[in-house]
């Protein structure tokens, strides 16, 4: 009988590897990345075949983040949590579980135009008994011929805002409608106070 390993086996090789490895990949170049980080990859996706991962462009105190990601699948979060708790302390990175929030600009062009955090508001609707805010999305330039094509923009500028985790637990429905001067609606960097902090 072929033995299978468990993910807490695939967990600690994946970990025996990259710490070998360490020094390698903080020193990635433009010239090696491509092939270091398909192997990275393929490793990663041997704990879940959805993980993602994510480097930091500039150290921080010697050090880079190592973003494992779930990449939105909700049935790959439990394999980021496995992974970032059996972490061991590495010389050269710090290990950060899921896509964090981020200050940065976004946009995203579709058609002759681009869609950034300042063409997009919201409404929200918390559910306090099951932890999860119902979120109206009021677009600017939003029509019934662009909405499939802004969409996954829509999903990626939201998780951008208020963090991969709480995107995946704590967002209920999400509707997307056309900006029209919305009495109520707020503008999008705002939602994130309906969520809680990141701590991993």
């Amino acid at each position: 009988m072929k033995w299978l390993p468990t993910r807490k086996n695939k967990v600690e090789a994946f970990w025996k590897w990259f710490k070998e490895n360490e020094h390698t990949y903080f020193g990635v170049t433009r010239g090696n990345q491509e092939e270091l980080f398909a192997v990275l990859q393929r490793k990663l996706q041997k704990v879940n075949k959805h993980l993602v991962f994510e480097f930091s462009v500039e150290p921080v105190g010697g050090k880079r983040e190592f973003t494992i990601s779930a990449d939105g699948m909700l049935d790959a979060f439990d394999a980021v949590f496995d992974l970032h708790e059996a972490a061991p302390e590495l010389e050269r990175f710090d290990i950060v579980a899921f896509r964090q929030p981020s200050e940065e600009e976004f946009s995203v062009q579709f058609g002759s135009r681009h869609l950034a955090r300042g063409d997009v508001y919201y409404t929200a609707l918390q559910d306090i008994e099951h932890e999860e805010v119902s979120l109206t999305l009021y677009v600017k330039g939003l029509t019934k011929d662009n909405e499939d094509e802004l969409s996954p923009a829509l999903f990626i500028l939201l998780d951008s805002v208020i963090g991969e985790y709480n995107m995946g637990v704590h967002v209920g429905n999400v509707e997307f409608r056309p900006y029209e001067a919305q009495p109520h609606a707020r503008p999008i960097q705002t939602v994130k106070e309906f969520f809680p902090v990141e701590v991993l």
